[in-house]
């Protein structure tokens, strides 16, 4: 299964429930301003880009980047994520990086697709463990950096304009509700 597809299931299954504040759903609803991005520097533009197209790159529908994904992160952070999280996704933005260069000798947006995959998911994997043995400690802890930005990424991806019409089958007026709907394989999701 590609993680496209993966990503279609696990938008239709979770939907927008993922751990966002309540704003973010009133801010994805707003028309996009390129004058409110505000909050990231540019280099974090950059990796926040980099990073967004490694979690959904392009293959026969627009990726994260084409979808204005790396826009709506940061407005979302800036908007709608507390002090906290917001320090979680700028100081994580920083680590992953240093992290990939220390391993690789070389930034994240030079690895291949298949590198970047293999580095994200073995970061993803490591940071996942120790949060996993501090909670064991008794010391709780807020969702990993990796695990916030991916679902940042996967909630502005199936809002967008791109990620509703290109990646699902967008319906304004979907019709009956057809609760076993037969799917066909590569049928696309639909998106309302």
């Amino acid at each position: 299964m590609e993680r496209r597809e993966l990503l279609k299931i696990m938008a239709m299954a979770v939907g927008g429930s993922v751990a966002l504040p309540e704003s973010a759903f009133a801010r994805i609803g707003e028309a996009f301003n390129p004058a409110d991005l505000t909050y990231f520097r540019p280099a974090q533009r950059k990796q926040v880009a980099i990073l967004a197209e490694a979690i959904i790159p392009e293959t026969d529908t627009p990726g994260a980047n084409g979808a204005g994904v790396p826009g709506w992160i940061e407005l979302i952070t800036k908007d709608c994520l507390t002090p906290e999280d917001q320090l979680i996704i700028t100081e994580g933005l920083a680590a992953i990086m240093l992290r990939c260069a220390k391993d690789h000798g070389k930034g994240l947006d030079k690895l291949s697709a298949e590198e970047q995959v293999a580095f994200l998911t073995a970061y993803d994997e490591e940071t996942k463990a120790t949060r996993a043995k501090l909670e064991q400690q008794g010391k709780p802890q807020r969702q990993t950096f990796l695990q916030q930005f991916k679902e940042l990424t996967k909630f502005c991806y199936v809002n967008s304009e791109v990620g509703a019409t290109q990646a699902f089958d967008y319906h304004l007026v979907p019709g009956k509700w057809v609760p076993d709907m037969p799917l066909k394989p590569g049928m696309k999701a639909y998106s309302i």
